[in-house]
């Protein structure tokens, strides 16, 4: 599985001496911020734009220092932030015509149910890649509350991607990956065929509402038999609740869910 999957997005501008890392994350029903890794607060919300607006204006008032001096984060959960193979497809001739093309098919690929803004991983033209799904309004929600609270964010990502970039920083030969989440339970998977007619990422879904452990249980084993993934290449994590900092934890393991502890 490559590491380009979701490539981190970190702003230069964002100040690197400040020793406190402010993290926002946003869900579809719920959310909340950290300092320190400690969490500070975390409510419901109906609209996620909303929430984050919400957290913005509250971190602003307790915080004690402007958003600009801090390190921030901000990350999406796979209800909102959905991944879907896109391509190949013959004759684009541009980014933003690939990028028109995506958001046209994200609706139908990811069930998220408006307009929708995308991030291509790679050119689509030859081959597949992976696309990440945004709905608009979220997005436009995300860049008129930075404007609004001259927030400069290091980041803003899929918490799944973050997972993903430690799963493979511990296990560079991961081929299967699934991290569930509150509202989403999203999977990764690579095919480790050597037949040069299943290269690459072969599986890119959220599955909103989070799938039971039942249902990801057996999609989890259906996924590896199909793929022929071993137990030492298969990785799980999980984001944690409200109170332990939005933590996670990836695991090796050929079975779901893991043993008890093994996630936070």
């Amino acid at each position: 599985m490559s590491p380009r999957a979701i490539r981190p997005r970190t702003r230069s501008g964002a100040s690197s001496g400040a020793s406190e890392v402010i993290e926002v994350y946003i869900g579809m029903r719920s959310g909340g911020w950290t300092l320190g890794g400690q969490t500070q607060a975390w409510e419901a919300h109906e609209v996620p734009g909303q929430g984050l607006e919400r957290w913005a204006r509250d971190i602003g008032q307790r915080h004690g220092r402007p958003w600009r001096k801090a390190r921030a984060d901000l990350w999406l959960s796979g209800g909102l932030a959905r991944p879907f193979l896109f391509g190949p497809v013959a004759g684009i001739k541009g980014w933003q015509e690939a990028e028109v093309v995506a958001a046209a098919a994200a609706p139908e690929w990811t069930g998220l149910a408006g307009p929708c803004r995308v991030h291509l991983e790679a050119w689509p033209g030859e081959a597949s890649t992976v696309c990440t799904a945004l709905d608009a309004s979220l997005s436009d929600a995300i860049e008129s509350t930075a404007r609004a609270c001259r927030i400069t964010w290091r980041n803003v990502r899929p918490r799944w991607a973050v997972a993903l970039d430690a799963a493979l920083g511990k296990r560079p030969s991961t081929a299967l990956f699934a991290v569930s989440e509150e509202d989403a339970f999203t999977l990764l998977c690579e095919s480790t065929s050597s037949s040069p007619a299943s290269p690459g990422m072969s599986v890119a879904a959220t599955y909103s509402p989070a799938l039971d452990e039942a249902e990801a249980r057996a999609l989890w084993h259906r996924m590896r038999i199909s793929f022929g993934v071993e137990d030492h290449d298969a990785v799980q994590a999980h984001v944690s609740t409200p109170g332990q900092g939005m933590s996670m934890l990836p695991e090796p393991g050929g079975s779901w869910p893991p043993a008890t502890g093994a996630m936070t």
